[in-house]
């Protein structure tokens, strides 16, 4: 009889230490839920929207609210934003959603901030897509009223590279913006979101989920200094899951970069 209790007690520790070990290893490994704020009266008016900042509208708001019902159950350790308003204010609305994270906090990062667009700030996107698109020679017409249809020759010119045309976007404002001073360049772009992100991973040695709230170009350059291709603009409210192998010192992508799948099964639940 006691030869079977010692039998079956080293069989529950054996399960203990395997899960342990389990744990352990998952521990590892941060996976960063990296999401675009919601829509702004900018985007609704299709002005450029740099470090220059706009509210949210009815729809940036219910998007944020909506991405936040779909990550619902996900327990996360940290949440950080920019410290820009639409980005602080789409990680409150979305964690006021959460049921598994009991105590939370947004945490507001300078390095996770949109790109400056400089002496474009507040424009309509057209206009400093056809400057650009002028600097390379492209002829982008007044008609061409819109962002998408702005950016089309320019996309067309680095053949859908869309990490080229960023950082040449930003080294371009840099270069034009002579008066204000307020651009950066994609060096300088590249190496506070670097920053940033490098304060993240220290902040959360033990690992888990966290989650992060940025821009459209912003979340761009930080995809790409991490080895992910982003092949379109990513939509508000969309999420982008990186892990960080902190074994390995190596991040991966999880999914798809702008994944809107959250926000739309958030539409579907009740509150």
């Amino acid at each position: 009889m006691k030869i079977k209790i010692l039998t079956a007690c080293m069989v529950i520790l054996c399960a203990a230490n395997s899960f342990a070990g389990a744990k352990s290893e998952k521990s590892n490994a941060l996976t960063i839920y990296i999401a675009r704020h919601g829509q702004t009266v900018f985007n609704l008016m299709d002005r450029v929207q740099g470090i220059s900042d706009a509210v949210l509208t009815e729809k940036g708001v219910a998007g944020a609210v909506n991405m936040g019902k779909g990550l619902r159950d996900v327990p996360f350790t940290a949440v950080y934003s920019s410290d820009l308003g639409r980005a602080r204010e789409t990680a409150r609305l979305a964690m006021e959603q959460n049921r598994a994270t009991k105590k939370w906090l947004v945490n507001e990062k300078t390095e996770l901030r949109e790109v400056s667009f400089g002496i474009f700030e507040g424009d309509p996107n057209w206009m400093m897509y056809a400057a650009f698109g002028k600097y390379l020679g492209l002829d982008i017409p007044e008609s061409a009223a819109s962002i998408e249809t702005a950016t089309a020759p320019i996309l067309q010119h680095y053949n859908g590279d869309m990490k080229r045309f960023f950082e040449e976007l930003a080294d371009f404002n840099k270069k034009v913006d002579t008066e204000y001073r307020i651009s950066e360049d994609s060096a300088e772009v590249y190496a506070r979101l670097k920053n940033g992100m490098a304060a993240i991973i220290s902040e959360n040695p033990n690992g888990g989920n966290v989650m992060l709230v940025a821009h459209g170009q912003s979340i761009s350059f930080l995809l790409a200094a991490m080895g992910v291709e982003v092949s379109k603009p990513l939509g508000n409210s969309s999420v982008t899951k990186l892990v960080y192998d902190y074994k390995e010192k190596t991040y991966s992508i999880e999914g798809v970069a702008g994944d809107m799948s959250y926000t739309e099964a958030g539409s579907t639940l009740a509150r």
